[in-house]
């Protein structure tokens, strides 16, 4: 999508990825969702956080606001289970989390609604959100609320 958008090849890893994939755009994969990929299994469990590490890689000054502003910052997960990973391998959705908080909408709410409490309390709901976002998000219902 960026190659496109810049119309410019992107060396991998330009993103610090790990993997790069197909049909699993941030709207559709939430926090605590559990994947097969090969022989692994993995737990989203946050949303990245982009930094101006990407303008230095690219050469690029406007990739870091575009990945901001369209939520499309890709995301991290745990893993739950070593395995064999391919480059041809399936990756399928083994389970959703019950709570359906998705990458997109925790970006929106931590990138463009920072003091939006309600949201913020609907990330926190979510036991497998990384420890790293639940310490920021916290400090902020605390700069919000300071007497709660």
């Amino acid at each position: 999508m960026w190659e496109s958008e810049f119309l410019t090849a992107f060396e991998l890893p330009t993103f610090g990825e790990n993997l790069t994939v197909t049909d699993m755009e941030e709207k559709n994969v939430c926090i605590g969702d559990i994947y097969s990929i090969g022989d692994a299994v993995i737990q989203i469990t946050q949303g990245r956080i982009p930094c101006s590490t990407i303008t230095k890689r690219t050469n690029n000054p406007y990739l870091l606001k575009l990945l901001v502003q369209t939520g499309f910052t890709g995301y991290l997960g745990r893993v739950l289970q070593e395995g064999i990973v391919r480059k041809d391998s399936i990756i399928s959705l083994e389970e959703r989390n019950s709570n359906e908080v998705s990458i997109f909408e925790a970006n929106e709410v931590y990138f463009k609604r920072p003091r939006d409490v309600e949201g913020i309390q609907k990330i926190l709901s979510v036991e497998e959100l990384a420890d790293e976002w639940k310490v920021m998000l916290n400090k902020r219902l605390q700069t919000i609320n300071p007497g709660n």
